[in-house]
């Protein structure tokens, strides 16, 4: 696959692995990013014409050393995700100037938060039939080893951890360093630069309309646990009751162990190749906790509750257990499970595409629960409306939505659906795609 300036022309026919470009244009981005979805090293040769299939343009060094530049720019920014670095060489010493693109082990690869394939000759965009394909079927430990895209990190606060604990810091031994001797996605994590955040909001009622309270927690994983559970554990109510027996029955609304077990679990298994955040809600009747990713490996719900486990962050797992935050490997579902055990109300699981939820109900509310949605957790005043709560509650079970959607959803003429998805976008809350009558909207 790999041609020469001097190769007899015309060269074979764009394919899966083959790529013409008579100009560099940004265009190549896409390229870049199908091939890195596939299953074949790609190549795609600049100054070719790909009717033709002859070499029409000859790129001088400079030109070469400046497309080289800007290709390395796209790759360290956060268009890529993950990162592809290391898989791209370019090859300016070649008198025919091409770019030949490894397979990457990480799939599937974005740009701008899209998913391209090969298709023959075409790069287009993936299904979410296959990009969830690409979720399941990804290395579990991928991200753990893969190279951080951020290099400039600290543990002063990780570090703290390991001294009240009383255990010796060796980061080399907890797996922050590949083998060129740059820091890993687990080094990352447990970084105080970390950014993937957990979030609480707690709301008056049984449902999402006024919010009393919320906190985003970011910086090292281990420290993330623990502020989130003792957030948690300031809104647990105690509820006494006075009874024959010689003392008071005091009750929590949840189970202790069923909450730290909850939120080290979402923590643990959650897909970090996904940047939304772990979302902890808490109602008068229930605490909702989701975290981002199916389960790992295709596995079923039902298998889990029967104690099966396939760890996907194998790193993380081995750090948290070496801090005591794991006990035992696979048995977090059935603590909480057994932690309700001796109750009338119990806690429901459920796994989607794109998610993993569990619900947990208050022991201490008396009247019955409600059907159990999950919303986003969303900054203050962004939820203002009954309206603009259907579409986010919409958006949980779908990937996006679109204005005919909003009409049949709200009851609404086509003008006023417009508007409504137009204030979301221009509020922060959603994001645009595209135009014209392929226009749709995606949370942020």
């Amino acid at each position: 696959m790999v041609f020469k300036f001097e190769d007899d022309q015309p060269f074979p026919n764009e394919n899966n692995q083959i790529e013409y470009k008579e100009e560099f244009s940004e265009k190549v981005k896409r390229e870049i990013a199908a091939f890195l979805n596939g299953n074949k090293v790609g190549y795609i040769y600049f100054g070719v014409n790909d009717i033709s299939r002859s070499i029409v343009k000859i790129f001088s060094d400079e030109e070469k050393h400046s497309i080289e530049e800007e290709i390395s720019h796209w790759l360290s920014s956060s268009k890529f995700y993950p990162s592809p670095i290391g898989l791209i060489n370019i090859h300016v010493e070649s008198k025919l100037f091409y770019i030949e693109i490894l397979p990457g082990k990480s799939k599937p690869y974005f740009l701008d938060e899209k998913v391209y394939i090969r298709n023959n000759s075409e790069s287009v965009k993936a299904s979410p039939d296959l990009v969830n394909k690409m979720l399941i079927n990804q290395n579990l430990n991928s991200f753990d080893l893969a190279e951080s895209l951020n290099q400039e990190l600290s543990f002063d606060r990780l570090r703290a951890i390991f001294r009240r604990q009383k255990i010796e810091f060796k980061p080399k031994s907890l797996g922050f360093y590949n083998e060129s001797q740059k820091f890993t996605n687990t080094a990352l994590l447990m970084s105080d630069q970390n950014l993937f955040s957990i979030k609480i909001a707690v709301f008056d009622g049984i449902n999402v309309n006024q919010f009393k309270n919320r906190k985003e927690f970011i910086g090292p994983l281990p420290e993330q646990i623990d502020s989130a559970l003792e957030f948690i554990d300031l809104n647990n109510r105690l509820s006494s009751k006075i009874t024959g027996k010689p003392q008071r029955e005091d009750t929590l609304s949840y189970p202790k162990v069923a909450i730290r077990e909850a939120v080290v679990n979402a923590v643990v298994h959650r897909s970090y190749f996904s940047k939304s955040p772990i979302q902890i809600e808490i109602f008068d009747d229930r605490l909702t906790i989701m975290s981002p990713g199916s389960l790992p490996g295709g596995i079923q719900i039902k298998a889990v509750l029967d104690g099966q486990t396939l760890p996907r962050n194998s790193q993380v797992i081995k750090i948290l257990h070496r801090l005591n935050y794991i006990e035992d490997y696979g048995t977090g579902i059935r603590r909480i499970i057994g932690s309700y055990s001796l109750e009338d109300k119990q806690p429901s699981f459920n796994a989607q595409e794109d998610f993993v939820k569990v619900s947990m109900p208050d022991l201490n509310y008396e009247g019955h629960l409600v059907e159990q949605k999950f919303v986003n957790v969303i900054p203050e005043n962004e939820v203002d409306s009954e309206w603009s709560v259907k579409i986010l509650e919409y958006l949980n079970e779908h990937s996006y939505i679109t204005r005919p959607v909003v009409e049949l959803l709200l009851s609404v003429k086509k003008t006023q659906a417009s508007d409504y998805l137009k204030n979301m976008a221009s509020d922060g809350i959603l994001k645009k795609i595209g135009s014209g009558p392929s226009t749709r909207y995606i949370r942020i």
